[in-house]
């Protein structure tokens, strides 16, 4: 597919990619090691539907200070999503999962509307993953290619390429291990929970133990496939959004 009409535009803790300017707008949230170019295939594919944007608030800027980590990450990113006029979806996939969760927690703090919460390949934030990895960034990389599948084969075969990707992961890996899921009241956000039935990661239960965290209507879909999606599943996914 062409995207090379496609505009990538930005303001600050935003990227967007989009053909037009649809009322409703669709925030993603990177997955550990993601890149904002992840998304844009999605503006061709559904921008009919929604202007498409990325969360880009880092969550390493967000590390220093006395408040912790994903607090100060939850109310940046709220602080660029807040700016947004009109119906709000907002998707996450694996850490992008808790970005997009927390994210929508803290604008529901402040009264903002959210039509959807959608997120995948992350069971319920109140639950642990039990997964290690690596800390060598090269060792991550074989590691995380074993168990998600999804890393580019020429970073396999140059260190060099895979240690500043593999750094890349490591810091949302890291951003992942800090999480500490805080009690609070449930979303009243209509929630869509996805994975893949070979998702190593995610479990049935874990996933549908999503539901106590909304008061809002819930979803349950698990898709073929492991932790990241092909386009014929993604397809699906996209499906789910409206």
């Amino acid at each position: 597919m062409n995207h090379a009409r496609t505009a990538a535009t930005g303001r600050p803790g935003l990227h967007r990619f989009s053909r037009s300017s649809p009322g409703a707008h669709l925030v993603c949230f990177l997955h550990a090691g993601g890149l904002p170019t992840a998304y844009q295939p999605w503006a061709a594919e559904v921008g009919d539907r929604f202007t498409v944007w990325v969360a880009t608030v880092d969550h390493r800027d967000c590390a220093a200070g006395t408040a912790p980590m994903w607090d100060v990450y939850a109310q940046r990113q709220a602080d660029a999503v807040a700016s947004l006029r009109g119906p709000l979806t907002l998707y996450g996939h694996s850490l992008g999962a808790l970005s997009a969760y927390e994210t929508a927690r803290e604008l529901r703090r402040r009264g903002r509307e959210i039509t959807h919460l959608v997120v995948s390949g992350r069971d319920a934030p109140h639950l642990k993953p039990e997964i290690t990895f690596p800390d060598d960034p090269v060792a991550l990389v074989h590691a995380a290619a074993a168990c998600f599948g999804g890393i580019p084969e020429e970073l396999l075969h140059d260190d060099e390429l895979a240690y500043v990707f593999g750094t890349e992961m490591r810091a949302g890996f890291a951003a992942a291990d800090a999480y500490v899921w805080q009690p609070g009241p449930p979303l009243d956000v209509r929630l869509t929970v996805v994975g893949g039935l070979d998702d190593p990661v995610v479990t049935d239960a874990g996933l549908r133990a999503w539901q106590q965290h909304t008061t809002g209507p819930f979803r349950l879909e698990r898709l073929p496939g492991g932790h990241f999606f092909t386009a014929e599943e993604r397809r699906r996914l996209h499906a789910l959004l409206p």
